[in-house]
């Protein structure tokens, strides 16, 4: 499959999801294309556009995420002063749930240009990989359909806070 290039045009891209495991198409009806065509020219803020970004999402919550499935959450780490950074709103696919944690993947992690080559990789770098504990994240989930990661994953949500030791 053709890798996807950071042209500006993501919403018609030609890349796989899901770590080349998802047979959706971008063509098919998404909540985020058309939440991308009501902003289009329009200046929105981070935390607002996080807003629409959860409002999307909003019929995907769960407080039982999955293995192998995309989720975007607020989190709020519980040992957050000994981290030396940590994103307040990952996306991440969730690669294995271990009693209490889960273990994810999240793209923020890397660059803008990176997050495609990573969602085209059946593997991804250490670097992006994180345990949660889904009661500081509220117990909720927010499912990120498959055909939606790739639009997701090159919108300005992250929230990285950097402590100074």
């Amino acid at each position: 499959m053709p890798k996807t290039k950071r042209s500006g045009k993501q919403l018609v891209s030609t890349a796989g999801t899901g770590f080349g495991t998802s047979k959706s198409s971008q063509k098919e009806s998404s909540g985020f294309s058309e939440l991308m065509e009501r902003l289009r020219g329009s200046k929105i803020s981070k935390p607002k556009l996080r807003e629409e970004v959860f409002n999307t999402l909003y019929d995907g919550a769960t407080d039982a995420p999955e293995e192998g499935k995309w989720y975007f959450f607020e989190y709020d780490p519980k040992f957050r002063d000994q981290l030396k950074q940590w994103d307040q709103y990952p996306l991440i696919r969730l690669l294995e749930i271990k009693g209490k944690v889960i273990l994810g993947a999240n793209l923020h992690y890397l660059n803008v240009n990176a997050r495609l080559g990573a969602i085209n990789k059946d593997s991804v770098p250490t670097s992006t990989l994180h345990y949660y504990i889904p009661k500081r994240a509220d117990n909720i989930f927010f499912e990120v359909p498959d055909n939606d990661v790739e639009i997701l994953s090159q919108l300005p949500v992250e929230k990285f806070h950097r402590n100074r030791n």
